[in-house]
C-alpha cells in the first residue's frame, strides 16, 4: 500500500488503528518526495533523519503525544516561520544562513499536535507575491504542469500536497496566498476569519489581515489542521439542507480568463443540478482594492523598515514597504474606514440575501508561465502592479470573512480551476460543512502524474524570472 496515496483523514484511521506504522507513512511520503522534488522544488529544506527519529520514537512509545490530533502525519512548515535548529531563508539573501533557536508560536503549536516534520515549504521572498520563487532556494514549478506557475505564497505547501509529499500543510495568506496555489494545484486552501487564529501576532490593530491558515488535499484534511490552529475540533458533517448561495464571475468588474470563467460557470452549473439554490449578485466592494493596498503597505512598515533600501530584498518589496513609509495620517484613517465600511456591507448582504455563501473564481487567470515575474495582462486589460492579478481573492481578504479555494476542475489541457467560497464572518465552521457537501458535487481532486515527473529532466524546463 502507498501509503502517500492515501488523504491525511485516511493515514490517520490507519495510524489510530495500528494498521500502519509511523515509519512506513514516512518512508511512503519520502520516496513521493524524493520522485518528485528534483522537478518541483517544494521542499527545498529538509531534514529526513530528525523526521525519522521522531517517527520511530512515534512507533515504538505509543504514550509519547498520546491522542493528539495528527500523531504522525508529515508536514513541512512554510519558511516564512521560524523553525528552531532548521534554516528558514524567508526566500531572502538577507535570511539565507538563518538558523532560529526558537519555534514562532504557531510552529511550536503544530508540532504539539503530533506531527512529523521534515522541512520548510518554499515561498517567495518574504511571501510578497503569487509565484514562488526566490534567489535562495530557486523556483517551485506547478505538478499538473512544470512549465507554470504554482502560484503564492503557499507555493511549495500546496504543491507538496499534490504530490503526496505530506499529509497536511500550514500556510499564510494576505491577498490571496492560502486560496491562489490551491487553485492552481488542485488542494483545498482555507483562509480563517481575520483575527480568529489564537497564535497569529499583529503589530497593530489596523494590520490584522494577514493569516495563517491549512491547507490539504480534500476539506476534511484541511479541517484536521484548521482544528488544531483554532484549538477546537472543526467538523465536515453534511449541512441539512441545499445551500442558497450568492455568485459573481468577476466580484463585479474584475477581468477574467475565459477557460476560467467558463470553468468557474460550469461549477456553478454542477451546484444548481444538485439542487442548491444559485443566485447571482454580488456583495458592494467599493474601494477594496486602494484599502488593501494601502493597509498592505502599513502592514510593512512593522516588519521591514530598515530594508526598504537593501538591494538584496527584490524591487516588488521595497516598494510596498517605500508605499507604507509615505502614508499619511488621513490616508490610514481612511483606508480603515473603508475596511469597516466594507465588512458593514459584507454583514448585511448576507443577512439580507439569506445567503449560505458568496462563490466567484478563485483566479483570475490560470497557471501561467513560469518566465513571468507577474501577470501582466488578463483577457486583454493591462495591469500595472504586481499584486493587480490577485484580486479575486484580495477583494474578499477586506472583508475579513472566512474563504477557501476547492478544487473545480480542469481545463481541456489539464490546468486546475478552483472556486472560492466565502462565508459570514466568523462562520468558519459552517463555511467548512458547504465545503464539504460542494466537494461531494465536484468531487476530490485526482493526484498528479507522479510517474511522468519522476521521469522528467529538470534541464528541459524554462527557468523562471531569475533565471
Amino acid at each position: 500500500m502507498d501509503l502517500a496515496a492515501l488523504t491525511a483523514t485516511e493515514q490517520k484511521a490507519l495510524l489510530d488503528a495500528g494498521k500502519a506504522s509511523c515509519r512506513e507513512l514516512l518512508a511512503d511520503c519520502r520516496t513521493r518526495a524524493e520522485m518528485t522534488e528534483p522537478v518541483v522544488n517544494a521542499i527545498p529544506t529538509v531534514h529526513w533523519d530528525t523526521a525519522e527519529d521522531l517517527a520511530g520514537r512515534l512507533d515504538d512509545d505509543p504514550t509519547l503525544l498520546k491522542n493528539t490530533p495528527l500523531r504522525g502525519l508529515v508536514t513541512a512548515f512554510k519558511d516564512l516561520n521560524d523553525t528552531a535548529g532548521v534554516l528558514t531563508t524567508r526566500g531572502s539573501l538577507v535570511f539565507r544562513d538563518h538558523i532560529p533557536t526558537d519555534d514562532a508560536p504557531l510552529v511550536a503549536h503544530i508540532r504539539l499536535s503530533g506531527v512529523v516534520p521534515v522541512g520548510k515549504t518554499n515561498t517567495p521572498e518574504f511571501g510578497k507575491g503569487s509565484h514562488t520563487f526566490n534567489p535562495v532556494l530557486g523556483l517551485t514549478r506547478n505538478p499538473w504542469d512544470p512549465k507554470r506557475s504554482a502560484g503564492g505564497s503557499s507555493g511549495g505547501a500546496a504543491v507538496g500536497l499534490a504530490c503526496g509529499s505530506l499529509s497536511i500543510a500550514d500556510g499564510s495568506d494576505l491577498g490571496g496566498s492560502l486560496r491562489n496555489p490551491a487553485a492552481f494545484n488542485a488542494v483545498v486552501g482555507f483562509r480563517p476569519t481575520t483575527g480568529s487564529i489564537p497564535l497569529d501576532v499583529h503589530p497593530d490593530p489596523r494590520t490584522d489581515q494577514p493569516i495563517a491558515g491549512p491547507m490539504g488535499r480534500t476539506v476534511a484534511d484541511m479541517a484536521l489542521l484548521l482544528g488544531v490552529m483554532r484549538s477546537a475540533e472543526v467538523s465536515t458533517d453534511p449541512i441539512p439542507t441545499a445551500p442558497r448561495i450568492a455568485f459573481s464571475p468577476d466580484l463585479g468588474d474584475l477581468p477574467v480568463d475565459p477557460p476560467v470563467r467558463a470553468a468557474t460557470v460550469q461549477a456553478v452549473d454542477a451546484l444548481v443540478d444538485a439542487g442548491w439554490e444559485v443566485v447571482e449578485a454580488c456583495p458592494d466592494l467599493t474601494g477594496a482594492d486602494r484599502c488593501f493596498e494601502d493597509l498592505r503597505g502599513l502592514f510593512q512598515t512593522f516588519h521591514m523598515t530598515p530594508l526598504v533600501d537593501d538591494e538584496r530584498v527584490k524591487a516588488t518589496a521595497r516598494y510596498e514597504i517605500r508605499l507604507g513609509l509615505s502614508l499619511d495620517a488621513d490616508r490610514i484613517a481612511a483606508a480603515v474606514a473603508t475596511e469597516g465600511r466594507i465588512r458593514s456591507h459584507w454583514d448585511r448582504f448576507f443577512v439580507e440575501g439569506q445567503f449560505d455563501a458568496f462563490l466567484s473564481p478563485t483566479t483570475q487567470v490560470l497557471p501561467f508561465p513560469v518566465g513571468m515575474e507577474w501577470v501582466d495582462e488578463i483577457d486583454g486589460v493591462s495591469l500595472n502592479h504586481y499584486t493587480h492579478w490577485m484580486r479575486s481573492c484580495s477583494r474578499i481578504t477586506v472583508t475579513g470573512a472566512p474563504s477557501a479555494s476547492l478544487p473545480a476542475g480542469f481545463t481541456d489541457g489539464g490546468l486546475p480551476v478552483g472556486v472560492q467560497f466565502a462565508g459570514r464572518r466568523h462562520g468558519d465552521a459552517a463555511l467548512v460543512a458547504l465545503l464539504a457537501a460542494a466537494e461531494e458535487v465536484f468531487g476530490t481532486a485526482p493526484a498528479p502524474d507522479i510517474g511522468a515527473l519522476a521521469t522528467l529532466d529538470p534541464e528541459t524546463l524554462p527557468p523562471g524570472p531569475l533565471g
